[in-house]
């Protein structure tokens, strides 16, 4: 049985590698990793009836796994933003089939980050950036480098989960901006 150390060097230099992957090799890694997902990530009827203006929010589907310290990304949020954000559902329109099981994918925080920044590479900043700076990076930045600890129980787990010390990651955040991000690094930093 293989050490605490020697688990977190190895899921170290799979971030790692994780960085010069292309999406599509991401996406494919990670459904390999954690497996399909199992439910979509919206009810289709509840979905259908938030676009009719029936009702104001929309029912979920039992796909979570933050108790695990997983989030689950939506493939297509490199043509689209904000996939699960009820606003721009309602302003894009987005169709249902951008939420099924098979347009999903788990990852747990550092992989979710690095999805969002090779999204950003491939769509020159169009897609993925807002993610990656407003939402992912900074949970990076206070956990692992100012090291304030989350305060709701899935954090914690989410936290556990893909756990860094100061050291690496400010060395992955720095690989990141001179990779994936370098194109929008200078625009955009935490």
């Amino acid at each position: 049985m293989q050490s605490r150390e020697a688990d977190h060097e190895i899921r170290y230099a799979e971030y790692m590698n994780m960085i010069n992957m292309t999406y599509s090799e991401a996406v494919a890694y990670l459904l390999n990793k954690y497996g399909p997902v199992k439910d979509n990530y919206f009810n289709e009827k509840s979905y259908q009836r938030f676009l009719n203006g029936e009702i104001k929010s929309i029912s979920k589907g039992e796909c979570a796994r933050t108790s695990e310290g997983l989030y689950t990304h939506h493939v297509d949020e490199n043509r689209a933003e904000n996939l699960s954000d009820l606003r721009f559902i309602r302003h894009y329109q987005y169709p249902f089939s951008m939420h099924r099981k098979d347009r999903l994918v788990y990852a747990d925080l550092i992989e979710h980050l690095i999805l969002h920044a090779i999204i950003t590479k491939e769509t020159d900043g169009r897609f993925g950036e807002k993610g990656y700076s407003v939402f992912l990076a900074p949970n990076v930045d206070q956990w692992f480098i100012s090291k304030k600890m989350p305060d709701p129980e899935w954090m914690k787990a989410v936290y556990r989960r893909s756990f860094l010390t100061k050291e690496e990651a400010k060395r992955l955040l720095e690989q990141i901006d001179s990779g994936p991000r370098a194109k929008v690094a200078r625009y955009y930093r935490i």
